[in-house]
């Protein structure tokens, strides 16, 4: 593509956003221009994600992700769902706060068993064992832990000493490995999501990096140009989420950055022709929707005519028969 003059670019900090997020997650908002930008008729806009400054404040555990729970039972007890607090873990502090949990919910079944959880670094894999060899894990919910863990959706039993050792790999981002910028008001239809096979209005995906409470920037090498179905643009509206766009990042109310640049390229003849054509249309349907209120004001006119003729005409009339 060919540019047609100079690009444009926009820095925008989350603080400086109308917020649109739900509560105070910090994971969306509206940046209004002072300005309209336009295209011509023989131009397309085109919007790139350039740079971000990301801070790694949200929770890899939490009651927002949905992963946040574990069900278990010891012998003839019924299972019991016991929440874990959110906050940013790896699989050893994990595995400290679950001993805590289950031994505290064994000391009310009066079992009193000790919890072992054993990580093994080299083939990421993790090991429960428990003082009595009785427990089962029902790791089929949804919102369960398992994937922390290293288990797959299953109903795993401690029955002998061995206890039970993932059947995948420990996984401490449960799968939220990157976090993905939209543009819900600008149509690109230039993206396709695997988890719905449709068009999507991300602009880029963006790795997240383990160093919890830290920033990480985003700044790639060559960044996806995304060409946009609009010829002007007003305002921004900016949304941050994991690969499913309902499931927005809750950056616990810090701030971040990200940098894009809207470019102005040489529209292909097939879309000028079509911009003309519909243009062409709009003015014909212009023209036709003020010739039928012309019309209709000029027959509006010649009905008060007649009226005013008949009336004048009538009074006359009844003052010659009288």
């Amino acid at each position: 593509m060919n540019r047609t003059r100079g690009d444009i670019f926009m820095t925008i900090r989350s603080r400086d956003l109308l917020s649109t997020a739900i509560g105070d997650n910090n994971n969306a908002g509206r940046f209004n221009l002072f300005e309209n930008i336009s295209a011509t008729d023989e131009e397309i806009l085109t919007i790139e994600l350039v740079s971000a400054t990301i801070p790694n404040s949200f929770y890899n555990l939490s009651n927002n992700n949905s992963n946040n729970i574990i069900k278990f039972k010891e012998g003839a007890n019924a299972y019991v769902e016991l929440t874990i607090s959110s906050g940013s873990y790896n699989i050893l502090e994990l595995g400290d706060k679950l001993k805590i949990l289950l031994e505290a919910q064994s000391v009310i079944w009066g079992n009193n068993y000790t919890y072992t959880f054993t990580y093994d670094e080299i083939n990421n894999l993790l090991t429960i064992t428990n003082s009595g060899n009785d427990a089962v894990f029902d790791f089929t919910g949804n919102n369960t832990c398992r994937r922390f863990l290293g288990f797959t959706s299953s109903i795993k039993t401690i029955s002998d000493s061995n206890g039970i050792t993932s059947d995948r790999g420990v996984d401490i981002t449960d799968t939220r490995n990157s976090i993905f910028v939209r543009l819900p008001n600008l149509n690109n239809n230039k993206v396709i999501e695997s988890n719905n096979g449709k068009f999507s209005n991300v602009i880029a995906q963006i790795p997240v990096e383990l160093s919890r409470n830290t920033f990480f920037t985003y700044d790639p090498p060559v960044s996806f140009r995304c060409e946009l179905a609009q010829k002007q643009i007003n305002s921004i509206d900016i949304l941050i989420t994991y690969q499913e766009e309902t499931n927005a990042v809750n950056f616990e109310k810090c701030d971040w950055e990200i940098n894009l640049l809207i470019g102005f390229y040489k529209a292909p003849n097939d879309i000028v022709n079509q911009r003309r054509l519909s243009h062409s249309i709009e003015q014909d349907m212009l023209n036709r929707v003020n010739n039928f209120y012309s019309t209709t004001e000029e027959k509006e006119r010649e009905a008060k005519e007649l009226k005013s003729f008949f009336t004048d005409n009538l009074k006359e009339f009844k003052g010659i028969k009288n």
